[in-house]
C-alpha cells in the first residue's frame, strides 16, 4: 500500500488510522475537527472505532473520498493518508473495511479439504507404487 506524502492531498480515496496515545491523547477529536472544517473537500465514505488497544489507546479507521485537494495537518497525532482504489488511482488496492489493510496468513485448510488432500497423495502414491510393481515385473519376465 503506498502512502500519500503529498499536501495537499490530491484528489481521490483514502484510509487512516487515527489512534489517541500518550502523546497525542486529542488525535480522535482533532481528527473530526479537521474533517468538520474541510467538509467540501473531505466526505467520509466509511468509519470503524475499536476500543482500547493493548497499549490502551482508542483506534478510529476511516475511508474517506478527497473531493477537492486538502491541506494535510501534521504533526496532530495522526499520520499520513494510505491510498486506496478510486478513479484516481486505479491501479491502487481495493478497500473496503479495516481488516483489507493488513496482510494475514491465509486460513488453514478445513478438515474436508485436509482429508481430500491426503486422499490424493495416497492416490499419486498407490499409482507410482504400481507403476513400479509393474515395470520390476516386466524385467522379471525375459
Amino acid at each position: 500500500m503506498t502512502i500519500e506524502r503529498r499536501n495537499p492531498v490530491p484528489r481521490g480515496r483514502y484510509w487512516v488510522d487515527i489512534i489517541d496515545t500518550k502523546s497525542y491523547p486529542g488525535a480522535r477529536l482533532f481528527f473530526v475537527a479537521w474533517l468538520a472544517r474541510n467538509r467540501g473537500k473531505v466526505e467520509v465514505v466509511k468509519k470503524e472505532s475499536f476500543g482500547a488497544l493493548i497499549t490502551g489507546a482508542a483506534r478510529d479507521w476511516y475511508l474517506f473520498d478527497v473531493k477537492l485537494p486538502v491541506e494535510w495537518e501534521k504533526g496532530q497525532g495522526f499520520g499520513l493518508p494510505t491510498i486506496v482504489r478510486s478513479a484516481e488511482n486505479p491501479t491502487a488496492p481495493v478497500v473496503v473495511k479495516p481488516e483489507d489493510t493488513s496482510t494475514r496468513p491465509p486460513p488453514p485448510p478445513s478438515f474436508s479439504e485436509q482429508l481430500s488432500e491426503m486422499f490424493a497423495d495416497a492416490k499419486s502414491i498407490a499409482f507410482i507404487a504400481i507403476a513400479i510393481y509393474a515395470f520390476s515385473k516386466m524385467g522379471n519376465g525375459k
